[in-house]
């Protein structure tokens, strides 16, 4: 088996690479970037798929198995059921609803809501200069009356959560940790607030610290600085 993954650099792809380091597979490295006419592009395309990120290629033995997936938690899923690993096959009976619930927390509830900081802070920057007042109006509004509290609430559970917990599911690192990363660094790097969250900060070292997140930074070529520039501007 080989694996081609499909890559943006500080983009949440990165947690793809990130699990192909931790699994240990055998996997080429394809970077793309906005332009339509980057030939890595046509790579991805698929009469079923969108061209998206993380997308990944798994090549089977014969020329004619390959499998072409996107949506992080898809390929991260369908990675560990091939590795038998980072799942929920090393979390004891009491661990799995946890397991289950923060992983698709993180991809159904925390992202989709960090996401809409960029959205509007986009919306804003497309805005003609005359009537930019208007969008910047809009999402003013939008994060006074939800989006900043709904952030604040997911890491004030986050944090309480790992107060007594070594991982977001237990004892043992796994898929939901990994996931989990990306927003919390986001929101981390983004508001002061955030930063005096005492247990996310513990919890941050202790998963950063693994050899193979190490790894997965270098060769995906991560920006730290342009990485909290790029979540800052959303939080301004």
């Amino acid at each position: 088996m080989h694996i081609r993954l499909f890559h943006k650099t500080n983009s949440r792809s990165q947690r793809i690479l990130w699990l192909l380091e931790e699994l240990q597979l055998d996997y080429e490295l394809i970077f793309c970037n906005n332009d339509p006419e980057n030939s890595n592009l046509d790579q991805i395309e698929n009469q079923n798929l969108p061209t998206k990120f993380p997308t990944v290629k798994i090549y089977g033995n014969d020329p004619s198995d390959i499998i072409t997936l996107a949506e992080t938690a898809a390929i991260s899923d369908y990675l560990s059921y091939l590795s038998n690993d980072l799942g929920i096959s090393q979390l004891n009976p009491q661990e799995v609803h946890l397991y289950y619930y923060w992983k698709n927390f993180t991809e159904a509830t925390f992202m989709p809501d960090l996401a809409l900081k960029q959205i509007f802070t986009a919306i804003i920057a497309k805005t003609p200069l005359v009537i930019r007042p208007v969008s910047q109006l809009l999402k003013f509004g939008f994060d006074r009356g939800y989006l900043n509290n709904a952030l604040n609430q997911h890491m004030l559970k986050i944090n309480e959560h790992l107060k007594d917990h070594a991982y977001i599911a237990g004892n043992h690192f796994t898929i939901a940790d990994l996931l989990l990363w990306f927003p919390l660094l986001a929101c981390v790097q983004s508001s002061p607030t955030f930063e005096r969250l005492q247990h996310i900060q513990c919890y941050l070292l202790q998963i950063q610290s693994r050899p193979a997140f190490q790894r997965a930074l270098e060769k995906g070529q991560w920006s730290a600085p342009i990485f909290k520039l790029y979540w800052s501007k959303a939080w301004s």
